[in-house]
């Protein structure tokens, strides 16, 4: 396990000009603190290049409010993305800011929407109010998590693709939300352009729907494979793409991998999170703490 770094180990920061950074491990992610530059005046060039680099940025010191988690989203973004769990808190009018799983428990590596083919690139956080103990949210870089699989495994997510099904339709109310539109001539016309997407309406409109992808795709900025994908966390019914049942030493092999890189997100109030979604994995310590709030977002990168 390779923990985030604590304030003694950011005394040392590597001084660029107009901000500061640090690792945030020794094998990915990267620190940007404030160095009396406002939060919108980040270069977006610069940003998006470290960011292409390094899969996770944390933006740390610049007393960022809701408004200005927001608004950073939407200066590096195309497009925003609403999460299909139509249960989480919102706290943003248009519904697009939501509070994370509100449930306490852990959660494994995953990648965000990876079960569905509007899997966005880019996920973010935001720390309204961290635990009092616990509770840190946790990123695993998936290039370094491939290279740890046991060659078995590796040889297995190499050859054969992952089929994704959710465990029930998709109701009309509900499809808005997931597809950005209910009109069933729209639906099938964005379903054309999707690759490997199979799916069937019933006489009430419910949508089925399943969608193969590989389970270590190349990642977006870097040239490796990645292991990102929602195996180990999802509520979706996964499969190799032949039918056939993942081996469960998989399972362990992946948590065993996951776990090696395995970054714990040290959270302080007004930290700003940006993750390489198919790239760098993501998932939750525990905690009993009710008053914890982390606030997220997808998106598209405008980059």
């Amino acid at each position: 396990m390779i923990e985030s770094q604590g304030p003694s180990q950011r005394r040392n920061l590597m001084t660029t000009t107009p901000f500061k950074t640090s690792p945030l491990s020794d094998h990915h992610g990267l620190v940007i603190e404030s160095a009396d530059l406002p939060l919108a005046e980040l270069p977006h060039s610069e940003i998006a290049d470290l960011f292409k680099q390094h899969g996770t940025l944390m933006f740390r010191g610049f007393g960022a409010t809701a408004d200005d988690f927001r608004e950073l989203v939407q200066r590096f973004s195309s497009k925003l993305f609403f999460h299909q769990n139509p249960n989480r808190e919102t706290i943003s009018d248009d519904g697009a800011v939501l509070l994370v799983d509100a449930h306490r428990n852990p959660i494994p590596a995953h990648s965000e929407m990876s079960y569905c083919p509007l899997h966005p690139d880019l996920q973010w956080f935001y720390c309204v109010r961290p635990a009092d103990e616990d509770g840190e949210t946790t990123v695993y870089d998936g290039v370094e998590a491939y290279k740890r699989l046991a060659k078995e495994t590796r040889d297995l997510f190499d050859k054969l693709r992952l089929t994704w099904r959710l465990p029930f339709p998709t109701a009309p109310e509900h499809q808005e939300r997931v597809f950005g539109t209910a009109d069933r001539a729209e639906l099938e016309a964005l379903f054309a352009t999707f690759d490997d997407f199979e799916y069937d309406f019933d006489d009430a409109g419910n949508l089925d729907w399943k969608w193969t992808v590989s389970a270590v795709p190349q990642a977006r900025y870097v040239d490796a494979p990645t292991l990102c994908n929602s195996y180990l966390g999802s509520g979706a019914i996964v499969s190799f793409e032949d039918g056939s049942t993942i081996p469960q030493h998989c399972r362990w092999d992946a948590l065993d991998a996951t776990e090696e890189v395995r970054v714990d997100l040290q959270w302080e109030a007004g930290d700003i999170v940006m993750i390489d979604n198919k790239r760098v994995m993501h998932g939750r310590r525990g905690f009993e703490d009710p008053d914890r709030k982390v606030a997220a977002m997808l998106s598209t990168p405008n980059f």
